[in-house]
């Protein structure tokens, strides 16, 4: 729901705290009296002031929480003390976490009285002690507390303070032994230390659930199970381990690195130097182990081979071999094998040391400032590189480049390399790359590295940054055991071992990474497999946030396998549904009962860019639809609904999950890199480039502002000399190819066509001309055929020094399309409103802040801001609206209708129309299915129809006259009649809203009809037609058919329909029964009947004496010379013959009555036997006659069935 931007009630009405007694605590002796606050000198390698980290969070946490372990901030800046309200302070506006470090000298001893001042809640610890607890909602409230201290004495203070909306402040204060009044706490008492390098990161950061656990939702804590941990240190032994390697005869050499500093040189460094350790092997602690110093003076190394009777070292600048020529066991004599280029800056190492037959690989890390930014330009060449270093000539080359910090290269199955690189600029997360020749991974340089025209190559795996790596290192391949074949890698920052399964899917890896072990002593810096099969760890730490929290600098240790069994995932496989999830174990009877509500998963892509780290973009949850269980129950089968390549997908199956012999599960995570989906082709693969997932240059980035774009975003900011966007497309052959672009050309800096410089694999060719869209809001398409050669190409637009600029980019294709989406179609009377293509944005507006987009899948999508695409072209009443829409997490979106054109201002559609809500979890009125504030669902009817989070669910929204109805997935769970003057129904438009940002709502299929198309006549009445008669005589004058009466049903003869009664038949007689209109006949129903009648013109049998045919037969009534004929006119008994004497009816016979003349007199017994023998004759052929006359009277009808 669209909000104002007042204070809710709800926090201003919450109780504030009253001042608390104070407490004393004894931290030193109180000494009274008043003073002025000298100036204290700050600790050695301090400088005044205070640490303020502020972490970004999805929401309000409501209280102080606990950040995940190892999360990096979004803000880390030293300010002159703790008073800060304004945003450009703490460097956020709403929902974040903020950190307050420093060291407190006290000045004087005595009794102080510290005061927070916070809004919202504000915990303040003093060395580690909690000291004033004033947690939860707050509006700038002070809490107070004493304590004794002692002049000169120092104290680690840190405050965690939340921030959940609508203004923000933290103000530190004291009343100093003696004082009157409170004064904010001055920066001449407050230090902190000087060599930190302030790394942060933007995105999200997440505090640890209620529902977390080690190795479920948080780091693990302890040692995995399959393992044995021995220290091999002694007390006094602090190593910062670079690197470790055996010797032939099974001494465990350690390197250190020396002084490093993630800030800068150090004053009097400490150089790299090299101990073998002897007896580790076997060894069950440090009594059991010797330690002598073989080498020093090396320049911070990172790498280590032993080959022979020689160690080779990779410093900074070299390739040194290391050598003992006089056998007293110290190697003094360095030789130079091979150098590099080296800018003498503090980050510039080289990293790892491995080897084959013929060449050494070591990786170059990048210059940077203190910042953490790359140095521009570069104060040397060629770094961020993989080279190879010939092992006979020493010769340098080239292998791959745009690297930044890649510590660590190991070995895979196939002697393939592989490198782990570290976050920063262009490195949005830390990642593990698959090294080739000539391959380019992203991060650029100026000047220019070897490598950085070459198409973008995608990492084997992403490793996300604070959930699972921040400062990884060195992969190490097993090469048996239960997970064989899979690679260990370690973390500084984070922690402990992770482990990353790799799988080839379109001839390139992929695959998962999952928590291994962590219960180290220190961050984890290098790792290798002894002669023995252990694992040796060693360990570094450093100032600011390169170490993990509350471990050593240093350490050396080993893990001994004691089993493989523990229950774990141990492969993660892409699958073209999903994904096939193996497990070291059968999973329980409980676990797999369950399975198919046992996962969790969402997806998101990195966006890498010039800023240091970046972001999760287009984070969204991808349901389960099904999951099935192997027969041996090791393996589950998972189909998992709108997976989309390149995005990693975070799988989580949260406690309880348990084996069959009833073990928990040890990791419940993965982090899968799904770069390409099996057997199902990308949208590049059909000449399709989405312009956020190119190659970004110079100042050019990703955005989302501006509705109508497809996919995730749009590359702007394309305005500065040197800012570009380049596409690696590919094609079956060489050719000319229609090449098509989709831009947005608006008014900034000027209104009118804009140019960029076109090139083709790294060739210019010349300016591509943009007209004016007009608006940044509205999109064109641009075409021209290019010549490109067969496999991969690059097209690129770049500003050059005579070029406009300042244009949008949206999508690319190769082809004569530029839509890759099919419109569906919609159902019968309705009408699509968005059919899932591009061009169904040209019928809508978007009012008010954020965007939408159409994504990969076809869907519409919210970004960003509070706003409204709504409907332009036409309002509507009397209707049905149906729509797909789709929540990712527990977000806020809705349907707006009724309302008058808004626009540009989202807001009259909440205060003059209706909001059909979409919202997880609110008030009743404020939930899915509800008129928004007006009258809410039937939470009843709505909980058994909704679909879960990151389903589809389906809407079908009636209006008729002031009456609303909701149906959600076909059942009605809202029934609404307005009576509000200024929301009327019977007109009005329709839209769909984006509530704010980073709440992601889906919609898809938005079609409407209107009601009278959709009216449906009432059920046709069941039938049955009762059966015609057919009545055959002898002699057609006795043939008959008769139609019966039934209701609803009308009899037809040769298409003529015949009225109920008997009719005369004939020949052959067929009659159909139909239904009329609003009838219908039962399913068995009989509706048709015929018959053949006998006929009338059979040949005359002679002998027949009933044959009414035959001439000579006496009772012919048609045979002249039958005496009994009555139209015989000589018939003397003829009753009708004027010319008969005897005729009683003649007037003419003058002896009527009078005279008997021989004959019987009309009336007797034989005329009546005679006139009885006639009519019997005459009856029929009248029948007849009337039959006739009632066939006169028909109509003619149409079949109605």
């Amino acid at each position: 729901m669209l909000v104002s931007g007042t204070k809710s009630s709800t926090h201003k009405s919450l109780k504030r705290r009253v001042r608390r007694s104070s407490a004393v605590l004894g931290l030193g002796a109180l000494v009274l009296g008043t003073f002025a606050v000298p100036a204290m000198a700050a600790p050695e390698g301090h400088t005044p002031g205070v640490t303020l980290r502020t972490f970004q969070l999805t929401g309000n946490p409501g209280a102080v929480c606990q950040l995940r372990a190892g999360t990096t901030p979004n803000v880390d800046k030293i300010m002159p003390n703790i008073d800060w309200s304004e945003t450009s302070e703490f460097g956020l506006n709403d929902n974040f976490i903020t950190h307050a470090l420093t060291t407190l000298t006290v000045p004087a001893d005595g009794e102080y009285t510290f005061r927070v001042t916070n809004d919202d809640g504000a915990i303040v610890y003093l060395d580690g002690v909690e000291l004033i607890n004033n947690d939860g909602a707050q509006d700038s409230t002070s809490v107070d507390a004493t304590v004794n201290l002692n002049a000169g004495d120092t104290h680690e203070l840190k405050i965690e303070h939340f921030e959940g909306g609508y203004g923000q402040r933290l103000t530190f204060s004291w009343k100093t032994p003696g004082a009157t009044d409170f004064e904010v706490v001055p920066s001449s008492v407050l230090s902190v230390e000087e060599a930190i390098v302030r790394v942060t990161a933007p995105g999200n950061k997440f505090c640890e659930g209620d529902l977390d656990s080690p190795g479920d939702g948080s780091q693990l804590d302890g040692v995995n199970p399959n393992y044995n941990l021995v220290n091999l240190r002694s007390a006094d032994f602090e190593p910062m381990v670079a690197a470790l390697a055996f010797t032939p005869d099974e001494k465990l050499a350690v390197m250190t690195t020396g002084s490093v500093s993630p800030s800068g040189w150090v004053p009097n460094a400490e150089p790299g130097e090299i101990f073998f350790l002897d007896g580790v092997i076997g060894a069950t602690g440090p009594q059991d182990v010797t330690r002598t110093k073989v080498a020093t003076g090396l320049l911070n190394p990172m790498g280590i081979a032993i080959i022979d009777d020689a160690i080779y070292v990779s410093e900074r600048d070299k390739l040194t071999k290391l050598t003992d020529p006089d056998g007293d066991g110290f190697y003094d004599n360095h030789e130079t094998f091979a150098t590099w280029a080296y800018g003498n800056n503090f980050h510039e190492f080289a990293f790892g040391l491995e080897y084959d037959d013929d060449y050494f690989y070591v990786a170059l890390s990048v210059a940077i400032n203190n910042g953490g930014a790359s140095t521009n330009p570069q104060p040397a060449p060629g770094r961020g590189t993989a080279i190879k270093i010939d092992r006979t000539t020493g010769e340098v080359s080239d292998v791959a480049g745009g690297l930044r910090t890649p510590n660590g290269i190991g070995k895979g199955t196939d002697q393939e390399l592989f490198i782990v690189d570290n976050q920063g600029d262009w490195l949005p997360s830390s990642k593990i790359v698959h090294v080739k020749q000539d391959r380019f991974f992203n991060h650029y340089t100026t000047p220019a590295g070897p490598f950085d025209a070459n198409p973008v190559t995608k990492p084997a795996v992403w490793i996300p940054q604070n959930e699972i790596g921040n400062s990884p290192s060195s992969p190490l391949l097993l090469e048996e055991g239960a997970f064989a074949n899979q690679m260990l890698f370690g973390d500084v920052t984070y922690g402990g071992l992770q482990r990353a399964f790799l799988e080839e899917v379109d001839g390139e890896y992929q695959g998962a990474v999952f928590r291994h072990s962590a219960g180290f002593e220190a961050g984890v810096n290098t790792v290798i497999k002894g002669p023995d099969n252990a694992l040796y760890i060693g360990g570094v730490g450093e100032a600011g946030n390169w170490s993990e929290n509350n471990k050593l600098n240093f350490g050396l240790q080993k893990l001994e396998i004691v089993g493989e069994n523990v229950f774990d995932m141990k492969e993660m496989r892409a699958t073209s549904q999903g994904f096939d999830i193996e497990y070291t174990q059968p999973i329980s009877d409980e676990t797999a009962e369950k399975i198919a509500s046992a996962y969790q998963l969402s997806q998101w892509h990195y966006v890498p860019s010039p800023q240091y780290g970046g972001p999760k973009v287009d984070e969204q949850i991808v349901p389960v639809t099904s999951a099935t269980v192997s027969t041996d129950r090791k393996t589950v089968s998972l189909a998992v609904d709108g997976l989309q390549p390149g995005y990693v997908v975070h799988l989580r199956s949260p406690q309880p999950f348990s084996s069959a012999e009833g073990d928990r599960l040890w990791n419940a995570e993965a982090w899968y890199t799904l770069n390409a989906i099996p057997d199902v082709e990308p949208l590049t693969g059909r000449g399709m480039y989405e312009a956020e997932y190119a190659d970004l240059t110079g100042g050019a980035k990703v955005e989302t502002e501006h509705t109508g774009f497809s996919g995730s975003g749009f590359a702007a900011q394309v305005g500065s000399v040197g800012a570009g966007v380049r596409f690696a497309v590919e094609v079956p052959e060489v050719g000319t190819y229609p090449v098509n672009i989709r831009f947005a050309n608006g008014p900034n800096p000027f209104e009118g066509a804009k140019n960029m410089s076109l090139y083709v694999n790294g060739e210019k060719l010349d300016v591509w001309n943009f007209p004016s869209t007009n608006s940044w809001k509205k999109w064109d398409v641009s075409s021209r055929n290019l010549d490109l050669k067969a496999g991969v190409n690059t097209i690129a637009l770049r500003v050059d020094t005579e070029d406009e600029g300042h244009v949008n980019f949206d999508l690319l294709t190769i082809g004569e399309s530029i839509e890759y989406c099919a419109p569906f179609t919609p159902d019968e009377h309705y009408q699509a409103l968005f059919d899932g293509t591009i061009g169904s944005f040209e019928n809508w507006a978007h009012a008010g802040g954020g965007a939408f987009a159409r994504t990969e899948h076809c869907n519409l999508r919210t970004h960003g801001g509070m706003g409204l695409l709504w409907f332009k072209d036409q309002a509507f009443g009397d209707y049905s609206l149906k729509l797909d829409w789709r929540m990712n997490g527990d977000y806020n979106g809705g349907v707006f209708i009724g309302f008058p054109d808004p626009g540009d201002d989202p807001w009259v559609a909440v205060n003059r129309g209706y909001e059909l809500q979409i919202d997880a979890s609110d008030a009743d009125d404020k939930t899915t299915g509800a008129i928004y504030d007006f009258q809410g669902a039937d939470l009843e009817a709505r909980e058994k129809a909704l679909n879960p989070v990151g389903s589809w669910n389906s809407y079908d929204i009636r209006v008729e006259g002031q009456n609303i109805k909701i149906f959600l997935n076909g059942t009605l769970i809202n029934d609404f009649d307005s009576v509000h003057p200024d929301r009327d129904l019977r007109e009005g438009f329709i839209g769909v809203q984006n509530h704010g940002g980073g709440e992601i709502v889906d919609y898809r299929n938005i079609q409407i009809a209107s009601l009278a198309d959709l009216e449906t006549p009432a059920a046709p009445t069941q039938v049955t037609p009762k059966a015609v008669q057919f009545v055959d005589e002898d002699g057609t004058e006795n043939d008959l058919f008769t139609i019966p009466e039934t209701e609803g049903v009308d009899y037809l003869v040769d298409g003529d329909v015949i009225a109920a009664g008997s009719h005369a038949g004939a020949g052959t007689v067929t009659v159909e029964a139909v239904a009329r209109e609003g009838f219908e006949f039962t399913q068995d129903a009989v509706t048709t009947w015929s018959h053949t009648f006998s006929d009338a013109s059979e040949p005359t049998d002679p002998t027949d004496p009933t044959d009414p045919t035959d001439p000579t037969d006496p009772t012919d009534p048609t045979d002249p010379t039958d005496p009994t004929d009555p139209t015989d006119p000589t018939d003397p008994t003829d009753p009708t013959d004027p010319t008969d004497p005897t005729d009683p009816a003649d007037n003419g016979n003058k002896d009527d009555g009078k005279k008997d003349d021989g004959k019987k007199p009309a009336g007797t017994d034989d005329d009546l036997a005679k006139t009885g023998a006639s009519l019997a004759l005459v009856l029929p052929a009248l029948a007849l006659l009337l039959g006739g006359a009632a066939m006169v009277a028909r109509r003619r009808v149409v079949s109605q069935r």
